[in-house]
């Protein structure tokens, strides 16, 4: 008699009213399910009650679902649950947990239907904000108040939902309180850290230390914070099974109503991937160096091989012609050799400093000739070029110098070389000139009877994409101008 009358006042009650098993399906639902949403008792009992929520719904359900762990602990949230007929109705529910007298877990849920409330409420919100005001309808009435503010309060509800679940669809987030310890930790966050969220509430983020930022590291950060300031960077944490991830973080402070700061949101999105590729490229590139390091220590001691052999054979031989020859191609070697060393022991064998490049092989030039020849020079800034570049502009002035030795200071035992360098407009100028001889009045580069070292500097200037001056009739002035690459 008492669970007939029990029954009848719950079936006239005008919300839904039902109650859940351990395994969140329907065990007991009164009629209002019936007239309101259309479908039979056979039709709902023993179903999950996720199976009536909307899809875009589901996630937050389950979420709110699983903070009921203790009995007595409680969870709302507006959602839209399906009629039979397809459309869905938006029901503000609550939810309690309670166990029987078997100490079985059971939830029991109060469901109200806000649909028409919600659409009138729209209407009403509607018509004023699109009517024109006048002086009467200023005055607030009470009661259009109170829609209005009840209208804003469910919309803000349900976009809240929705940015909520774009937001747990990308980032990691956790939410601590005072202390540091977590109140709050997304599904994102237990999946990418693999504890359960049993494990993190009332944890601390210490829990996820990998060992590898320092403790300085993690004071600054809480000093941040703990005064109030947002707190931004990289953060290497280590899951519960030992893997490591990276993660870029930001670490809001928010204040309670009477200012003090009561709790902080960290956000995380996950960049493994990207600090890997990182650190694989920087390691690629260390291996190029040392590669490209190695590369140029072989080719530098061939070349001095070769060079060896070279000096030898003009040592021993009794031809002048020969040995001015084979002394002639050790000095193109000599220029190699330098640009090579150079790139050795350079930190970065892709530039070269010609301020720096120049005066060194210039000066190993000369100390293999006899005579006393001085050396100027001229050069304002940093030029760095490419090593196939210097390598052009050292056998060019090696043919140079060599030619100013044989021919411009053929009768004196002494010289001046002076050498001027600079950058103007996207073009590197290169100006090389002696005080001996004067050139001959019918002296040209492109003369087919010239020497192969003046052929050889040509092919050079054509590498370069460069132009050469030469004055005949004066002294050697060789004005070289090539772009920049």
């Amino acid at each position: 008699m008492f669970q007939t009358n029990y029954d009848d006042l719950l079936s006239n009650i005008p919300d839904l009213i039902c109650e859940l098993d351990s395994s969140e399906k329907i065990r007991y639902a009164n009629s209002f399910h019936k007239h309101r949403l259309g479908y039979e008792a056979h039709e709902i009992l023993g179903r999950s009650v996720e199976d009536f929520f909307h899809p875009e719904d589901r996630n937050e359900l389950l979420t709110k679902m699983s903070y009921l762990q203790t009995p007595g602990s409680e969870t709302k949230g507006i959602w839209r649950i399906a009629h039979k007929n397809g459309h869905f109705l938006t029901f503000e529910c609550r939810g309690k947990l309670q166990q029987d007298s078997d100490g079985n877990k059971r939830i029991l849920v109060v469901a109200r239907d806000i649909t028409e409330e919600l659409g009138v409420e729209f209407k009403l919100h509607t018509k004023s904000t699109n009517q024109n005001q006048t002086v009467t309808d200023l005055r607030f009435k009470p009661l259009d108040l109170h829609y209005q503010s009840f209208f804003e309060l469910k919309m803000s509800q349900f976009e809240f939902s929705q940015l909520k679940f774009a937001f747990d669809e990308h980032a990691i987030i956790t939410i601590t309180d005072r202390n540091g310890n977590i109140t709050y930790a997304n599904d994102r966050f237990c999946e990418i850290s693999m504890y359960s969220r049993e494990e993190l509430l009332g944890n601390n983020h210490r829990l996820l230390n990998s060992g590898f930022h320092s403790s300085e590291f993690f004071e600054r950060m809480y000093h941040m914070i703990q005064n109030g300031y947002v707190w931004k960077g990289e953060i290497r944490n280590r899951t519960k099974t030992g893997s490591i991830y990276w993660v870029s973080t930001t670490i809001v402070p928010l204040r309670s109503i009477d200012g003090s700061l009561n709790r902080f949101v960290a956000l995380h999105t996950l960049i493994t991937r990207t600090i890997e590729s990182e650190e694989r490229v920087t390691q690629l590139l260390q291996e190029k160096e040392l590669l490209l390091q190695e590369v140029h220590h072989r080719i530098k001691n061939n070349l001095f091989s070769v060079f060896s052999l070279l000096k030898m054979q003009s040592n021993f031989s009794q031809d002048s012609h020969l040995k001015e020859q084979f002394d002639e191609a050790a000095g193109r070697l000599r220029s190699m050799m330098a640009l090579y060393d150079r790139l050795y022991r350079s930190q970065n064998p892709n530039e070269i400093d010609l301020k720096e490049y120049i005066p060194n092989l210039v000066g190993q030039i000369l100390s293999t000739y006899p005579k006393m020849i001085r050396f100027d020079f001229i050069s304002d800034e940093l030029i760095i070029v490419k090593p196939d570049i210097a390598n052009n502009l050292g056998i060019i002035l090696n043919e140079l110098i060599c030619n100013s030795v044989k021919h411009s200071f053929r009768m004196e035992e002494f010289g001046k070389i002076v050498i001027q360098i600079q950058k103007i407009d996207f073009k590197i100028h290169f100006l090389y000139s002696d005080d001996g001889e004067a050139l001959p009045d019918n002296y040209s580069l492109e003369n087919s009877e010239s020497g192969f070292g003046i052929k050889l500097m040509n092919l050079l200037v054509q590498q370069l994409k460069g132009k050469v001056i030469v004055k005949p009739g004066q002294s050697v002035q060789f004005d070289l101008s090539f772009p920049i690459r």
